[in-house]
């Protein structure tokens, strides 16, 4: 019991976080929001959140995916290009104009920084590839992210791109570009290696108060908001999240085995391709600088709803792909371990 829950702690945190949000800022009032948002600022979490994860990205292993790029490559067009457009396509579906934000902005942002990772490594992937394409969709992503939803949501929206592409370059990019300088200390480097689950575990508490503000917002939205938000429109964007997910998992997966790729890179691309970051996501939806005074108030719950089962969905496709691969290498171990004894008895 205490090893399910050291290991699934997270998805437990962010699924009781969301409810107990929701719930709160449907039966509160606005001075509790507004007393939340002095608390928590999103910007600064974000922030902390990519430093702490930078730091702990061990650069070296970069270089295995450089060697060997077919996989790299597809991931990065998987994460920029094929997952917005997929979601693209089930803009229309939705049936109230916040959840249709929600969703773009959800996947547009990049790869997530610690969990495409994480559940590399979980399935026995090549990490080399997700730390790459990590570095590299949050290092553009000032630049990717507005291009996406100045294209797909501009005659729903008015926001300020500007201000938009100046505050995810100190958000998101700055804080990356500083840990791996820090990093560049050898002192430093060995230090953050001894303690990287602590501190993903740290930014992981981060992300939580990020997940409770915008629960909470969420909730508060659904309350004030004259959209009529029903059950029909929560399923549908819900069904979407899973869609846009797995499609561009699925399609990735299809793709590398097509060009050859091997099994460790195959599940690295999808895995980093398919992910996405849930800080840069809500810190896009709740800051009014970019908005409006007001945000967007319900396009945080796809956001929240993307993040949550993403994480479940790759847990079961990471394990199966484990035991896959393993038993793949057990075969082939075998097979060299027959050889000899054949050629022997011969």
């Amino acid at each position: 019991m205490f090893a399910f829950l050291r290991r699934r702690w997270f998805l437990i945190c962010i699924t009781l976080v969301i409810v107990i949000g929701v719930y709160t800022g449907h039966q509160g009032s606005e001075e509790i929001l507004s007393e939340l948002k002095q608390f928590i600022r999103p910007s600064w979490l974000t922030a902390i959140v990519l430093f702490l994860m930078s730091l702990s990205l061990n650069s070296e292993h970069l270089l295995t995916s450089i060697k060997k790029p077919g996989p790299l490559f597809l991931s990065l067009a998987t994460n920029i290009i094929l997952v917005p457009l997929i979601a693209w396509g089930l803009m229309p579906l939705q049936l109230t104009p916040d959840f249709k934000v929600g969703l773009i902005i959800m996947a547009c942002v990049p790869c997530t920084l610690c969990g495409a990772s994480v559940w590399t490594r979980r399935a026995g992937g090549n990490d080399g590839v997700s730390l790459m394409v990590t570095m590299i969709t949050n290092g553009a992503c000032f630049i990717t992210v507005p291009f996406w939803i100045l294209l797909i949501t501009s005659r729903e929206i008015e926001f300020d791109r500007f201000e938009m592409i100046t505050k995810l370059f100190y958000a998101a990019m700055l804080p990356v570009i500083i840990g791996q300088i820090l990093r560049l200390n050898h002192r430093i480097a060995k230090f953050a290696d001894q303690i990287t689950s602590k501190l993903g575990t740290i930014a992981l508490v981060f992300v939580l108060l990020m997940v409770l503000l915008a629960a909470v917002q969420t909730g508060f939205g659904i309350q004030t908001s004259e959209l009529g938000i029903s059950f029909a429109a929560v399923a549908i964007v819900w069904i979407s999240c899973i869609v846009v997910h797995i499609t561009g998992f699925v399609l990735n997966m299809l793709l590398g085995k097509t060009l050859h790729f091997h099994p460790r890179d195959r599940i690295a691309s999808a895995f980093a391709g398919s992910q996405k970051t849930l800080p840069i996501a809500v810190f896009l939806a709740t800051d009014p600088s970019m908005f409006g005074n007001a945000g967007i108030p319900s396009a945080v719950f796809p956001m929240l709803m993307f993040h949550t089962s993403q994480f479940f969905i790759d847990t079961i496709l990471a394990d199966r792909h484990r035991e896959k691969y393993l038993l793949l290498e057990e075969d082939e171990l075998a097979k060299r371990e027959a050889e000899p004894v054949s050629a022997c008895e011969q």
